[in-house]
């Protein structure tokens, strides 16, 4: 009786502790954008405007494009690795990497969510928020302009972010939309995903 309480008392725990830990959610599902940060999170109307898949055998790449309330348009990048493999560099090095990006600013940083200006080949500014919660998944929400994701993080309670540069880079529709490149020789030869380092004894 007593080991089964105190079993008992373990999961409790256990199921506390993933709870407690999953404080940020960045997501699109049933035609909502969901932003979730700490005890505070909304949902934004977005539709679905066209969706495509890239699959690299070890890891699958969904990208939507969406519209949001305002008119403007956004990509989500939804990557999930095969649950053998991992993601293997810091959040800002695999933004950097999939972009070709000349440099990455951290603007905002809170748990497994970020606010990252990226500037492009081009030299263009992009905004990127990203939520990268464990190493085989990531998440990440581009192409809004300045006032769209100032006015999204004010609605998580006041979230402040650091000095927006201006101008950003936004998305106008279909043609051109989809602004990172995931490429076999990025996933597998520059190993941004590899084999669980669990299971090969690292």
């Amino acid at each position: 009786m007593i080991l089964k309480r105190v079993s008992l008392l373990f999961l409790i725990g256990v199921v506390w502790l993933f709870t407690a830990c999953s404080t940020t959610d960045l997501s699109y599902r049933d035609g909502k954008l969901t932003l979730q940060l700490n005890e505070n999170s909304f949902q934004v109307p977005a539709a679905l405007l066209s969706k495509q898949t890239d699959n690299f055998s070890t890891l699958a790449v969904t990208h939507l494009l969406l519209k949001l309330p305002d008119g403007g348009f956004a990509v989500f990048d939804k990557a999930r690795t095969d649950t053998r493999y991992e993601f293997y560099y810091p959040t800002a090095e695999t933004v950097r990497i999939v972009f070709d990006a000349r440099a990455v600013r951290q603007v905002y940083f809170e748990n497994s969510f970020y606010v990252f200006q990226v500037m492009l080949a081009d030299g263009s500014l992009l905004n990127v928020l990203t939520e990268q919660l464990e190493d085989e998944s990531l998440n990440m929400l581009y192409g809004m302009d300045n006032a769209t994701l100032s006015r999204l993080l004010q609605q998580l309670h006041g979230v402040s972010v650091g000095t927006l540069q201006e101008p950003v880079r936004t998305i106008h529709g279909k043609q051109g939309a989809i602004l990172s490149r995931w490429t076999i020789y990025k996933v597998n030869v520059m190993e941004l995903v590899g084999p669980k380092r669990d299971m090969m004894g690292f």
